[in-house]
């Protein structure tokens, strides 16, 4: 299982939110490429980037960083904001080696299987969960969707890999949605599922490694040190 920590931007900032809720944002720090060295220090190949503030602007902000990032010797997946193919496209030629696309997936579903012969193994398909239902624009609103029937229709496409995020356990350190998890590996027992979301002990990570999943992205754990990154990924290799 791939763990990836995360770095989420907000006005240059490192921050975490609480369930989505941008009045509640906490600020971990001023550089983000002295905390993916931190990172990479301890052991990552890859980064986990999402750009709160373009999620809820509708267009990435951050894109400049990608480059420094890269720099770095890390391998960055990005998201929030690339709500057009092009958007897709500039964060790709700015350094992102992989893109996380939401928003854009839901709003026209006729055209997933375009993005995926354009970007191939490059899109993560991510699917944001939210009292039931897949979140979209940046957690703002949902659609009528449960989020197993849109892994099945995203499958069906193409998409491989999914970022799946419980975004009632985001930020909140009170364990990941067990099982939200366990209910899509039923239904899509043949696609990568990378969980995030509440994830805040060791034992976290080893109960959704004993549910197959791919991988999970780690955020406030690491921040306030309840999850010691080097530990983990001495537990799940890159």
């Amino acid at each position: 299982m791939k763990i990836l920590p995360a770095i989420d931007l907000y006005e240059g900032r490192v921050v975490r939110l609480r369930q989505g809720d941008f009045d509640r944002c906490t600020a971990y720090g001023d550089d983000p490429c002295a905390v993916a060295a931190s990172f990479r220090d301890a052991g990552a190949r890859e980064i986990h980037v999402v750009d709160l503030e373009g999620a809820r602007q509708g267009a990435p902000v951050h894109l400049s960083l990608l480059a420094p990032l890269r720099a770095l010797g890390v391998e960055v997946r990005y998201g929030g904001g690339l709500r057009t193919a092009e958007d897709g496209d500039r964060a790709l030629a700015a350094g992102a080696t992989r893109i996380m696309v939401g928003s854009l997936l839901f709003r026209d579903p006729l055209q997933t299987a375009a993005l995926r012969r354009r970007f191939g193994k490059a899109l993560v398909a991510s699917v944001d969960v939210k009292e039931g239902r897949v979140a979209v624009g940046g957690w703002t609103a949902t659609v009528d969707r449960p989020p197993a029937e849109a892994l099945e229709e995203l499958a069906a496409a193409g998409c491989d890999e999914f970022l799946v995020t419980a975004v009632s356990r985001d930020g909140t350190g009170e364990g990941p949605d067990f099982d939200l998890y366990r209910g899509l590996r039923s239904r899509c027992p043949h696609v990568a599922l990378v969980a995030a979301g509440g994830i805040a002990h060791l034992d976290d990570l080893k109960g959704l490694h004993a549910l197959g999943l791919a991988g999970a992205v780690v955020g406030r754990a690491l921040y306030e040190g309840t999850v010691d990154l080097a530990e983990a990924l001495r537990t799940f290799p890159p």
